[in-house]
């Protein structure tokens, strides 16, 4: 049986949790994140990278909703792993470029 949270921080950490833990099979192993730095591991540059972004749009077939929430899960690892970096900079980066 799984673990059922009982605070919204502990649900949210679940979700962020799960969201890091399908990046593989979203991704395809490809243009992956280098944690903790948040940068691609193929191509060097801030991830969410272009070519993430396109993979990741793709996969959530135009459902701008749920690509949103899905990447609201990966910022609250970013925030949790860098933490000198501006939140709405990881906003922007993260989430903004959904709409």
């Amino acid at each position: 049986m799984s673990e059922v949270p009982t605070t919204v921080r502990a649900g949210n950490a679940l979700y962020a949790e799960r969201s890091v833990a399908a990046l593989d099979s979203r991704l395809g192993g490809e243009h992956m994140p280098r944690r903790p730095q948040w940068d691609c591991q193929a191509c060097e540059q801030p991830w969410p990278c272009d070519p993430a972004r396109v993979r990741l749009a793709e996969e959530f077939d135009a459902n701008r909703v749920n690509l949103s929430m899905y990447v609201s899960g990966l910022l609250d690892v970013a925030l949790e792993e860098l933490p000198t970096v501006a939140t709405a900079d990881l906003y922007d980066r993260f989430v903004a470029w959904t709409r």
